[in-house]
């Protein structure tokens, strides 16, 4: 049985194998070689060299060095600060499952951070400190920065497309198109989408897919009747209804980015005798008690969260066991519920739960 080498002896090898020192080979896979001002091309040398030995580092070498454990995966998610939602409980949630499941002890991390400043914690996404990293929520900017450098551990973005790392996918123009279905009739003449003004490409493809979906089903739909705002609350919720409703033609169909909007929308249709779902058709994206228990329930469509962090797990496992030439992509169905707000309902008067 091949000796398993230490991290120690893997940097040593790296460094005479291209013939540059111990210290600079351990900066650059610490993650400091731009701090440092190491050059790009030996910084690609070290990470290819690294990659072609399947480097393994001992993050716990000194953590635990007077101990008699070591713990042998450690993971770091980062999660936008601006959707620390109860997603990413469900996705945490999924994630230990999954992992007791597996019988695999693993050590996460959770770390918060703010669109378009990522790289800021790029020390985290060093083999010496983490066995890998999942990021949620990735703008434009982050993922050009992210995918501009080279890592030693293995990168799984969640619900973002790349060439470069791992992705775990739900398809949300789909989603899109299957909210509208749901809530299609004859009687429905028009539709709109209330979201944010933010940079997330998977909502604009959703929406893309919602109005798509409307068009081809003779449901009049314009950009100008959508809002998109900057946060989610009551208040917001309750002004997008209005304007919405001061643009369209009822009975209508909306899709709306975030259930923390209903209780705003809900208000204001009953301040102004609007029914639903005669007059407005509803469904909201993710799905919470304050939805399944409103008069009328409410519709959602919802991300697998439980899943999708099972299959991030998976991905970890396999890419620190075995070395990995090609980015795995995974997608996921989303999760629907259909209640009464949308027009549509389950067999005998019940909730339908559906995976489309």
């Amino acid at each position: 049985m091949e000796e398993k080498k230490t991290a120690g002896a893997q940097i040593k090898e790296i460094a005479n194998r291209l013939g540059v020192s111990q210290s600079t080979v351990s900066v650059v896979l610490g993650g400091r070689g731009d701090k440092i001002r190491i050059s790009k091309e030996t910084q690609k040398k070290v990470m290819d060299m690294a990659r072609e030995l399947n480097y393994r580092p001992n993050i716990y070498a000194r953590r635990l060095r007077q101990g008699s454990e070591e713990v042998p995966y450690v993971v770091v998610v980062f999660w936008r600060n601006d959707n620390l939602n109860s997603r990413l409980g469900r996705f945490i949630q999924g994630f230990h499952e999954a992992s007791e499941r597996k019988d695999c002890r693993v050590e996460l991390m959770v770390q918060p951070y703010k669109p378009g400043e990522l790289m800021r914690h790029a020390e985290m996404l060093s083999g010496n400190r983490v066995s890998g990293a999942i990021i949620s929520g990735l703008s434009s900017e982050d993922q050009e920065q992210l995918e501009a450098r080279d890592y030693s551990i293995p990168v799984i973005l969640i619900g973002r497309e790349s060439t470069k790392f791992h992705c775990v996918m739900m398809d949300s123009y789909q989603t899109g198109e299957q909210c509208i279905a749901c809530m299609a009739a004859p009687e429905v003449k028009t539709g709109a989408f209330i979201g944010f003004n933010n940079d997330s490409r998977a909502e604009r493809k959703m929406e893309a897919g919602f109005m798509v979906g409307c068009r081809s089903r003779n449901i009049r739909v314009k950009e100008d009747w959508n809002v998109y705002l900057r946060c989610s609350s009551y208040e917001n919720g309750y002004g997008a209804a209005k304007e919405v409703l001061s643009k369209i033609e009822l009975p209508s169909a909306w899709l709306v980015a975030d259930c923390r909007l209903a209780g705003g929308i809900m208000d204001y249709c009953r301040d102004n005798n609007i029914r639903v779902p005669e007059d407005v058709r509803l469904i909201f994206f993710e799905e919470s008690g304050i939805l399944k228990y409103n008069r009328p329930p409410l519709s959602s469509v919802d991300v697998p969260s439980m899943e999708m962090a099972e299959t991030a797990l998976d991905i970890v496992l396999l890419a620190c066991s075995s070395s990995i030439d090609i980015p795995i992509r995974r997608e996921h169905l989303p999760l629907y519920r259909i209640r009464e707000s949308s027009g549509s309902y389950g067999p005998a008067g019940k909730e339908a739960v559906q995976s489309k």
